[in-house]
């Protein structure tokens, strides 16, 4: 059908445009291949897991070889070393703010004070890990204690219906997630304020995941962005490897399998394309739902996939490796056409429909060339790992070596970050 005429059928019936009609008439389903929660459960689609601790990003691994490469002063870690120790929110000085409520609106918000002190209790305790000294250990504690017996929730008593709440439990959920998870084989840390903080972020980042995940505020799912489903399914995964609750880490990986949502893999791709330079060998590239819309969302999804997957491939999950290596398809595309933020790339695409937003019809250039923290983790993975063709991640992992927080002043909190040092391997 072309393209032409599904814009007058879909004008047509504007108003009234329902799931049914999408996968009706998109070119994705024109072999009437079922939605993804219908679908079967494919012999690939893995929930089988082991946790040994520290199980999210990071695993002990990943320090015993930075610790060695760091003493031995070999390149490139030692540069993210020098990277991390040269940040702001790795100082023993760092001041955070605990807040007894998590805001953000539509105008604005706290959100970033949360953010910033969960980027702080990360990298201090990455400091631990890897130099040894206490004094990063009881900082980083400082800061997970002090926000888990202040703050009393997210939107709770102030814009509670704005739906914003969401991009604020889902991205500092696993961000704090993430430090607790590091310092819990911790001695300084009690017993008793761990399990506090385990209950905190299981009050305050779960349940407003969950009830997206499930009914998406009572939206439409399919008119919704991969940047914000996979942030709620990413701080699921990280609270029930925290807590080691195996209903969420399933839920988690249920909804990367079928979820009705755009997280779901079988809706995040709109168009595999041959690659028009003749780099990406024996592979595709991916189009990416949020290609269409803008580079700032588009790029944030590399790094939630790339942590979402890594907590998985850490309990023994490859998300890496399914549907023939999907997700490496998805960065390439990205990372081909965020390479540079001036130089015009073509770019293969596929029109599609976003039943808010309308056609997309060519990969947008707002926001061409955003630089976030992920791609050392990709690269790593995937060309040095399992010796894959990776160009546009390792290009992209090169331009940006050493990889820092990815954080912006004021204007967008940063991110784990610090795959050069932590991700790099021999």
């Amino acid at each position: 059908m072309k393209i032409e005429c599904m814009k007058n059928l879909i004008y047509t019936f504007v108003g009234s445009v329902t799931l049914v009609l999408l996968t009706g008439c998109s070119a994705e389903f024109e072999n009437g291949t079922p939605e993804p929660w219908q679908r079967e459960i494919n012999p690939n689609e893995n929930y089988e897991y082991t946790i040994k601790h520290p199980c999210l990003v990071n695993t002990e691994a990943d320090f015993e070889r930075a610790r060695r490469k760091v003493n031995e002063r070999a390149e490139p870690w030692i540069s993210g070393w020098e990277k991390l120790c040269e940040s702001r929110f790795a100082q023993l000085s760092y001041n955070a703010n605990p807040q007894e409520e998590i805001v953000r609106h539509s105008q604005g918000g706290n959100f970033n004070t949360a953010a910033f002190d969960a980027g702080a209790a990360y990298q201090l305790a990455v400091r631990w890990k890897i130099s040894g000294d206490e004094d990063y250990a009881k900082a980083a504690v400082k800061i997970l204690n002090g926000w888990a017996k202040t703050c009393k929730g997210v939107n709770y008593k102030t814009w509670p219906d704005d739906s914003h709440r969401l991009l604020a439990a889902g991205f500092i959920g696993y961000q704090f997630a993430a430090p607790a998870e590091l310092m819990r084989d911790y001695e300084g840390w009690k017993t008793e304020d761990f399990e506090v903080f385990k209950k905190w972020m299981d009050k305050t980042f779960y349940p407003i995941c969950d009830d997206f995940l499930d009914n998406h505020f009572n939206s439409s799912a399919i008119s919704g962005w991969m940047s914000w489903d996979l942030p709620a399914m990413l701080t699921i995964l990280s609270i029930g490897v925290l807590n080691d609750d195996d209903a969420k880490i399933k839920q988690a990986l249920e909804f990367f399998y079928h979820g009705k949502g755009m997280g779901c893999i079988e809706w995040s791709v709109k168009g595999m394309h041959e690659d028009p330079a003749g780099k990406v060998k024996g592979r595709h590239l991916a189009q990416s739902q949020e290609m269409g819309r803008d580079q700032g969302h588009a790029t944030l999804n590399v790094g939630l996939h790339a942590y979402f997957c890594r907590t998985a491939y850490n309990m023994g999950i490859d998300l890496f490796a399914y549907n023939d290596n999907i997700i490496l398809d998805l960065c390439e595309y990205t990372a081909k056409y965020n390479l540079t933020s001036a130089e015009d790339v073509e770019m293969p695409f596929e029109p599609y429909y976003h039943p808010k937003y309308g056609w997309h019809e060519k990969v947008s250039a707002d926001g061409k060339g955003r630089a976030r923290p992920g791609w050392e983790l990709l690269y790593n993975h995937y060309a040095k790992v399992k010796g894959m063709n990776a160009p546009y991640s390792q290009a992209f992992a090169e331009k940006e070596r050493p990889e820092g927080y990815g954080e912006r002043g004021t204007a967008e909190a940063g991110d784990l970050g610090f795959g050069t040092l932590l991700y790099t391997e021999e």
